[in-house]
């Protein structure tokens, strides 16, 4: 069986993760503003630093990191141009675990419908092409119509297929799933039809897999953190599936109050007022003293964090799990914290039923 991708879990020993790349530093020096050019320069910069503090931090713990390729940049023109797509700002491949999702010896590949990521995952093409010639299986969401300037009840209504990939938690034989846009239309990523698409294509393949829902949408990793068999960490109980309430539950204070016009803003990444605030007033600031669900555990024993919290902290000692702090200066700028910006391609270990299995906790 091959072993180019063998991944089951959050939790078991990883071996092999691909990271996410930035824009090179340079991306914004077409910009005829000084201040912008100088702004994201240092944005750029920094993030970059923090990375490759991150991939020091992996391969010294033995796993093997794997990088994207930037396959767009910046000039301030359309970089795609369809009769109905047009961007001027595409994604840089960042966060690879928006839309790629390993799992058991497959690569499953999503859309998610912004304009900006449609060609995010050609990013990946080398790396995915190399693991499909070792014997992985690859699968691609059927392409779909993404029209600029249209939201997901459009999409809905046109029966869309798109999902996120970080809509999904592995836990062996489960599968944790958030709310697509129709469970949850504030919060929700993806459409039902795109949810149906993925778990229709695991079925195929793992037909012993079952599909577990939490009852809120976006992002589950921003939510739920599996760090161990028996051991989840959240900022809301309630938002655990009832067939887990018997794990052990670090349940996060969140006490961090961003304040109303930054978020508001962030999602306006590249606007002038916008990048001046972050650099003005919020570098330095979100790092030590705020604490993220959104984790990378390394084994059941290791998980890294963006943050740090005394109180979490000690309940992970106590369960015998050592964190590590990392310094993502820009985690909130780029709105991903260390789960967004990589994605397991290697795990040590088989598939378990960690739910219903007693032993395992």
């Amino acid at each position: 069986m091959t072993k180019s991708i063998n991944v089951w879990s959050e939790f078991q020993p990883l071996k092999k993760v691909v990271l996410g790349a930035p824009f090179p530093v340079e991306t914004f020096d077409w910009h005829e503003d000084e201040e912008t050019r100088n702004v994201m320069r240092q944005i750029f910069k920094e993030t970059a630093e923090d990375i490759k503090v991150l991939e020091g931090i992996l391969k010294d713990k033995g796993i093997e990191v794997v990088r994207p390729k930037n396959i767009f940049t910046i000039t301030g023109e359309e970089q795609i141009k369809l009769p109905w797509m047009h961007c001027g700002f595409p994604n840089h491949p960042l966060m690879p675990r928006d839309t790629l999702m390993p799992y058991g010896k497959s690569m499953f590949e999503v859309f998610t419908g912004s304009d900006n990521r449609y060609f995010e995952n050609l990013a990946y093409y080398d790396h995915c092409s190399q693991w499909f010639r070792e014997g992985a299986d690859w699968v691609s969401m059927p392409g779909v119509l993404v029209e600029s300037g249209k939201k997901y009840d459009h999409f809905v209504e046109n029966d869309r297929l798109l999902y996120h990939a970080a809509n999904m938690i592995k836990c062996g034989r489960h599968i944790l799933f958030s709310q697509p846009y129709e469970g949850d239309n504030k919060r929700g990523r993806g459409t039902a039809l795109g949810r149906e698409w993925i778990q229709r294509e695991i079925k195929l393949r793992y037909p012993d897999t079952r599909f577990l829902d939490i009852p809120v949408g976006g992002h589950i990793d921003g939510k739920i953190a599996l760090l161990k068999p028996g051991v989840l960490m959240t900022w809301n109980r309630n938002w655990v599936p009832k067939e887990m309430e018997g794990w052990h539950i670090i349940e996060v204070a969140d006490d961090f109050d961003m304040p109303e016009d930054f978020q508001q803003t962030r999602k306006r990444r590249f606007h002038k007022e916008y990048v001046s605030k972050w650099l003005d007033h919020w570098v330095g600031c979100p790092d030590e003293s705020v604490f993220d669900v959104n984790v990378l555990s390394l084994d059941e024993n290791t998980v890294i964090c963006t943050g740090k919290n005394e109180a979490a902290f000690a309940e992970m000692e106590a369960h015998g799990i050592e964190p590590i702090y990392w310094n993502f200066r820009h985690q909130y700028f780029w709105d991903g914290g260390i789960h967004c910006l990589t994605s397991d391609i290697v795990r040590e270990g088989d598939c378990h039923d960690y739910i219903t299995n007693k032993a395992y906790f």
